[in-house]
Parts: C-alpha cells; sequence; structure tokens
C-alpha cells in the first residue's frame, strides 16, 4: 500500500510464489489436504516476531467470537486466519498486492477457513468498505510505504463502528539515521515512508483515534532478529518468508537486525478506540 502502487505490487508481488509455497509444504512433509495455520506460520507471519507478535496483538485486541475484523495489509493472511481459527471472528483482509490476496485465498481454502476469512484487492488509503462496519481493525507493518498516513488513519476510523477497536504493530523511525536497504518493506528510500514513533502515535490519534495502550517492542523484535537470523542462516528452511522476500532475503533479514541494532529503526504496539 504505497503512494506508487504500480512500485509496491513490483516489489511484492513478483510471481510463483503460490508454487513455491506448494513445493515448501510438499518439502516439509505438510498433507495439502490436511493443512493446518500452524504449518503455515513460518512463511503466512510476515512481520518481525512472527506467530507471537500476532498472539500479542491479539491479546490487545481483545477480539470476540462473530465481531467484524478488518485487517488492512492483510499480505498471505496469517494474522486474518489466526484471529477466525481462534476466536471466531470473521474477517476480511484488504491489501493492494493482488498476488498475495489470490495466494491467501487458496491458503484459506487449503485450512478450512474461506468461510470466516476474505482478503481483496484494495487500497489503504481509499478502502472499499462501507462506514461504521467493523467492531476490531487490524495492522501489522504496512504503513511504511504510505506517505499520506492521515488518509490511512481515517480511512481506517471511517469503517469502523462508534466505540470500535483499532490495534497495530508497525515499524517506526529511529533516531540513528536512515534505515539500511533493501528491507523487507522497500528496496528504494523513495518508497520508504517511516516516521518517528511519537509520530505515528500523533497521527493515529489525529485521525479520530483515543490510545489505550502504546508499547516500544524494539528490544523484544531485535532478540528475535538474532535469534532468527542465526537459525536461517545455519539451514534455510523448506518453508519461511523467503519464500515471500526473493532472492536477496539474506540481505534484507540482516539489514532489518542490523537498523534495530543501530537504533535507526523501531517497533511499536498499539491499542485505539474510536473517538465519537
Amino acid at each position: 500500500m504505497s503512494d506508487d502502487p504500480n512500485a509496491m505490487v513490483s516489489h511484492y508481488g513478483d510471481g510463483g510464489l503460490r508454487q513455491r509455497i506448494e513445493q515448501g509444504l510438499t518439502a516439509a512433509g505438510v498433507d495439502l489436504r490436511a493443512v493446518t495455520t500452524g504449518d503455515l506460520a513460518p512463511v503466512d507471519e510476515f512481520h518481525s516476531r512472527g506467530r507471537l507478535a500476532t498472539r500479542e496483538l491479539a491479546a490487545l485486541a481483545s477480539p470476540v467470537s462473530g465481531e467484524r475484523v478488518l485487517d488492512v495489509g492483510s499480505g498471505l493472511g496469517g494474522p486474518a486466519r489466526y484471529l477466525a481459527e481462534t476466536f471466531g471472528c470473521e474477517v476480511t483482509g484488504i491489501d493492494l498486492t493482488p498476488e498475495f490476496c489470490e495466494v491467501g485465498n487458496w491458503l484459506s481454502e487449503l485450512t478450512g477457513l474461506s468461510p470466516k476469512v476474505r482478503l481483496e484487492t484494495g487500497s489503504g488509503t481509499a478502502l472499499p468498505l462501507p462506514d461504521g462496519h467493523f467492531d476490531l481493525a487490524w495492522t501489522m507493518q504496512m504503513q511504511m510505504n504510505i506517505s499520506d498516513k492521515t488518509r490511512l488513519y481515517r480511512e481506517i476510523h471511517r469503517v469502523l463502528k462508534p466505540g470500535g477497536r483499532f490495534v497495530l504493530q508497525e515499524l517506526a523511525q529511529g533516531a540513528g539515521g536512515p534505515c539500511h536497504l533493501p528491507a523487507p518493506w522497500s528496496s528504494d528510500p523513495a518508497a520508504s515512508h517511516l516516521v518517528s514513533p511519537d509520530d505515528l502515535r500523533g497521527v493515529v490519534e489525529a485521525a479520530g483515534f483515543v490510545t489505550t495502550e502504546w508499547r516500544d517492542t524494539t528490544d523484544d523484535a531485535l532478540a528475535w532478529y538474532a535469534q532468527h537470523n542465526s537459525k536461517v542462516d545455519a539451514a534455510l528452511p523448506v518453508l519461511g518468508t523467503h519464500l515471500v522476500m526473493g532472492e536477496d532475503h539474506e540481505r534484507k533479514r540482516h539489514n532489518v537486525q542490523r537498523n534495530y541494532r543501530e537504533g535507526r529503526l523501531h517497533q511499536v504496539m498499539g491499542a485505539f478506540r474510536r473517538g465519537d
């Protein structure tokens, strides 16, 4: 989701992703007739700290069975399927990359969750959704490519019911200088629109949200990346986010770790409610 949609689709959707994942599942010994969300977590939790972060954000969100949830920047739908399976939510995912939506809907079919999870191609700054429709909105590391963050968060505010909740895990600019690229979200500085944690929180609140919790999880993210990179470098798994990041995955992974370590990158979690 970017001010330049074509550039972002090119960055994230290079073609052949379904085939790579299918081959990875088969190599891992997974029966394609009985795929679980746990089987998919190594590849469809495309954010720092993976499934652990999804669980932590869900704890902030307090989802309830039957609630309508919107996942903006849903990627392959890993968190959306987790919310549907674990809490019984009805989840709509919006992502700018058609390949992510197509593959994600296929993965929902494989796990039997397609009745509760549907991914649609669209932009977070112009959501193709009605006003006041959702109980909960959710984002995980998707605003880094968007310069007009005010428009993004106003759109999320618009589609929530009065009093609706919004939770996020996002990346923010640190004081250590510009981030080293390429990174998972961008290979081009012109497409990377990080702001400081305080500025990010400020733009969310200016869009009409009231903060109920805000925490910096950078240290947790750095520790996770150090362990993750060491493990993956030692033995590349048959199924992992490298299938999504492409051939340059090693540089991207290590640049994220370096950015955290040098204070160039922060990770934050926040919980908000729609102000009325």
